[in-house]
């Protein structure tokens, strides 16, 4: 069996994060969540997903 393929959503709304999780776990990714840009740069140095959904403006530290 294949492991699904994994998507980090970096975002900072609520809304938003909701509906991109459903649709991604929809399609059969496995969806991290991010809420502010440290934590994106963490999680990311602990296991690189194979897409990253990222919002550019988040606290903390942007997305670019």
């Amino acid at each position: 069996m294949t492991e699904k393929p994994t998507v980090l959503i970096a975002e900072d709304e609520e809304t938003i994060v909701e509906s991109l999780a459903f649709l991604m776990e929809k399609e059969g990714f496995t969806v991290s969540i991010a809420t502010n840009g440290q934590s994106a740069i963490d999680m990311i140095s602990q296991d690189i997903p194979d897409m990253i959904l990222l919002d550019v403006m988040m606290p903390g530290r942007d997305g670019f």
